[in-house]
């Protein structure tokens, strides 16, 4: 995969069949662009995948970035962040598999990597802390994916990945920012961090959705935003605005000069790529501790949503999920609304003591002995 940029440019240069193939791609990024150069690679190779007794001792390098990228790359036309998560894992995969043949990689094998990759420092983390097991997961997931492609090929007869258990992840990661957090955060933050966060707060947003708005996408008329796609099916919505985030948008449409209305600082006529370094930032000058993720605003935001009394099928459809069971992840209540359930909790008790006590009043005034049944009643239903 050979994919650079040249000006304002992506291109890819490969070879293949004999023949140089260098064209130009329409690709803002270089995730995008290695899509669209393993879909021509695709097309342009006049050859089925055939089993051939040479494949079998083939490099695993080789086939993951040669067969097995270009599956990836087909599968996945309509998911670019997919393909590009799939071929991050191919990158580690191929370091440390390298020169070995398909065949030669057994149990024992995926076992030493699992052990290896946890032992790998994270890239670009200040703490010095480990690769995280859900990340190892993440890896071994391809690696089993790729070998249920190369059974499909005949080029293997088993998965060795069935043999290995996957490493326990911690579940319920993700935490809610407080209102003061979010105050304290918003005033540190630059004006595109601070409208991309407004816009996660109130809206649930993904990161990649927002960066990638249009100013086509907003109707200021109707208050509501149009999401083009995103990580699943479900990602096309229309979403409701608030009064915070219709501000917020219309004075982004009123002063985008391109159509994107979060332009690349540097090149105006792509959308941003990411605002993750400016977030750690805000983060460290709000002085916020325990530090939260960019994501956790999404979080943030569902679980909001949840607590104000949004049902669970319309949450589901302002997240862009395709099950209720994802959604089920985002709803998890805050300590203050723990505590406020429970003081309603004592009031309810109080409530319905008292109305024990007026019962049993009433039934001892009463000179009838039919009434006084009738209240007896009435106290064993409130028990």
């Amino acid at each position: 995969m050979t994919v650079y940029r040249h000006g304002r440019w992506w291109w890819y240069d490969f070879v293949i069949n004999g023949a140089r193939i260098r064209e130009r791609t329409a690709a803002a990024t270089r995730d995008e662009a290695l899509h669209i150069e393993a879909l021509r690679k695709a097309e342009t190779s006049s050859t089925r995948c055939t089993m051939d007794p040479s494949k079998a001792h083939q490099s695993f390098r080789n086939f993951a970035n040669g067969e097995f990228g270009t599956w990836c790359a087909v599968e996945h036309r309509a998911r670019i962040s997919t393909y590009a998560r799939y071929m991050r894992s191919v990158k580690v995969l191929s370091v440390y598999f390298a020169d070995q043949s398909l065949r030669s990689i057994n149990a024992g094998r995926v076992e030493q990597f699992k052990m290896w990759r946890s032992q790998q420092k994270r890239k670009h983390a200040r703490d010095g802390h480990f690769v995280t097991p859900a990340a190892v997961n993440r890896d071994l997931a391809v690696l089993r994916i790729l070998f249920n492609y190369a059974m499909r090929l005949e080029i293997v007869n088993k998965n060795p990945v069935a043999q290995v258990r996957f490493f326990r992840e911690k579940q319920n990661c993700m935490r809610v920012v407080s209102a003061e957090e979010e105050e304290q955060y918003l005033a540190a933050a630059a004006p595109l961090l601070k409208h991309v966060a407004i816009l996660m707060l109130d809206t649930g947003m993904r990161p990649g959705e927002i960066y990638k708005l249009r100013k086509d996408d907003i109707d200021l008329t109707l208050r509501a935003v149009f999401v083009r796609s995103g990580k699943t099916a479900n990602a096309t919505r229309h979403i409701p605005l608030t009064e915070r985030t219709y501000q917020v948008l219309a004075h982004r449409v009123e002063d985008a000069k391109t159509e994107w209305l979060f332009p690349c600082p540097f090149d105006s006529s792509l959308p941003v790529l990411d605002v993750r370094k400016a977030h750690d930032g805000a983060v460290r000058r709000a002085k916020i501790s325990p530090p939260f993720r960019l994501y956790d605003l999404r979080h943030t935001a569902l679980t909001r949503m949840a607590m104000a009394g949004i049902d669970l099928p319309t949450l589901k459809e302002l997240a862009g999920h395709s099950q209720i069971q994802m959604t089920m992840r985002y709803v998890h209540p805050t300590p203050e609304h723990k505590r406020r359930a429970i003081e309603k909790f004592e009031h309810f008790r109080a409530d319905d003591s008292n109305s024990i006590i007026k019962l049993r009043i009433r039934a001892s005034l009463t000179s009838s002995p039919t009434d006084a049944a009738f209240a007896e009643r009435e106290i064993a239903q409130q028990r």
